[in-house]
């Protein structure tokens, strides 16, 4: 069970490293922000790279060295694919249709 707590603590760390990078040396705290419609959302900033860092790395590493790495890619990746998918369009389903 500590490998599994190293493991994600490392993923973290690499969820930070990458904040650091992309940032240019800041880490974003969580806010509140307004979009240009007024609609209010949360913007999560670096906690969203820890937490996908620790769960990339628990998920694929298997050495505290390969989860530092895994938490900085798997929040490249997680947010290329967030862009994707935004860009998808949604089914619409039918009442009554059986869907």
């Amino acid at each position: 069970m500590e490998i599994v707590i190293l493991i994600a603590a490392a993923g973290a760390v690499g969820g930070l490293i990458k904040s650091l990078v992309e940032q240019k040396g800041a880490v974003a705290l969580p806010r509140i922000e307004m979009a240009q419609d007024g609609t209010k959302y949360i913007h999560l900033g670096g906690a969203a790279n820890l937490v996908l860092g620790a769960a990339m790395a628990v998920l694929t590493a298997t050495t505290p060295a390969t989860a530092v790495f895994a938490g900085i890619s798997s929040a490249f990746l997680a947010e290329k694919a967030l862009e994707r998918v935004k860009d998808l369009p949604l089914p619409v389903m039918s009442p009554g249709k059986g869907n």
